[in-house]
């Protein structure tokens, strides 16, 4: 009885520690079964770039400028002479032929007696000054390499234009005794001044970067629109009077070649040099009194020309495009 009784306390003592025992065992096992189970799986994962084709995220790139720019430009403008005209047309005493008794020589030059010649329409020593010139305008571009085009609108400062034409004799006064005739020749020189407007369709080539500089060339045409001043005379006591001045349209053409150097992503710094033909130009034909007289004509006005200006492009969001990538 007692040795059956201690035997059933045991018992009873020892069971629930079993079950207790095998309860921990089993979540031991099922814990290292997730944990192993979850290694693998995140190992898993981290060999994906391999096993699954895994890509890495993109890398940033910054917005790109757009192939559309703006542009201004500061130069100076070195003038060639250019060609200008005005006919000069000198009195001539023809002879005393008549009026006097007998219808012989009366020894007064008559208005009959007085004949207008032709002489020349050369100016010659003609002298243009030089100017200062300012533009501004947009264009669009395909990169470092390949064509562009713009439109720009300048301007060029006043420049003075000097000239002498033809030696002017305006020959005797009508009553002038025969006797007390000698003719007069004056030097008459001949000055205005002019400023311009260009309108120009430019189109260019770009040869590639060059660490950081893009060389081109390229060409213009356009219209030139001539504000040219009064006309007026020095020098001949018989020309006092100021011939109106004019506004006139010509056609332009121009050509060019440069370089550009990439200040940053949007901003480029142009350097060029440009040969232009701004066509002709000539004054009005009436004068402070109101007379009418020949107009001057002015023709090949042409400079050379040093310009620095900038581009900046702007707009576009697309890296796949920058002005000198």
């Amino acid at each position: 009885m007692q040795a059956s009784g201690w035997a059933d306390r045991r018992y009873e003592r020892v069971e629930p520690m079993k079950t207790l025992l095998k309860a921990g065992m089993a979540s031991s096992v099922l814990a290292l079964a997730l944990t192993v189970t979850a290694s693998d799986a995140f190992a898993a994962d981290l060999g994906g770039s391999i096993k699954d084709g895994y890509s890495a995220p993109p890398s940033y790139a910054a917005p790109a400028a757009g192939p559309c720019y703006f542009r201004g430009d500061v130069g100076y403008s070195i003038s060639q002479d250019p060609s200008v005209k005005w006919p000069v047309n000198n009195g001539e005493f023809t002879g005393d032929t008549g009026d006097g008794a007998g219808g012989g020589p009366d020894g007064i030059i008559n208005e009959d007696e007085i004949a207008y010649n032709f002489v020349t329409d050369r100016v010659s020593n003609v002298s243009m000054e030089n100017t200062w010139l300012a533009e501004g305008g947009m264009g669009c571009g395909s990169g470092s390499r390949g064509f562009r085009s713009e439109i720009m609108l300048g301007y060029r400062g006043d420049r003075k234009i000097d000239g002498e034409p033809g030696v002017y004799d305006p020959g005797p006064e009508p009553g002038t005794p025969v006797p007390g005739y000698v003719p007069e020749d004056y030097d008459d020189p001949l000055h205005t001044s002019i400023q311009t407007y260009t309108l120009m369709l430019n189109v260019y080539h770009d040869f590639g970067n060059f660490n950081r500089f893009v060389p081109y060339v390229g060409a213009g045409i356009g219209m030139a629109v001539h504000d040219v001043d009064e006309v007026y005379f020095t020098g001949n006591p018989n020309l006092v009077n100021r011939i109106e001045g004019n506004r006139d349209v010509s056609f332009a053409w121009s050509v060019m070649a440069g370089v550009g150097y990439q200040i940053s992503d949007r901003a480029i710094l142009d350097v060029g040099y440009r040969y232009i033909d701004m066509g002709s130009v000539t004054s009005g034909r009436v004068d402070s009194a109101g007379f009418v007289n020949p107009a001057v004509q002015i023709d090949d006005i042409a400079a050379h020309e040093i310009k620095v200006g900038l581009r900046y492009h702007f707009g576009g969001s697309d890296a796949g495009y920058a002005p000198f990538k």
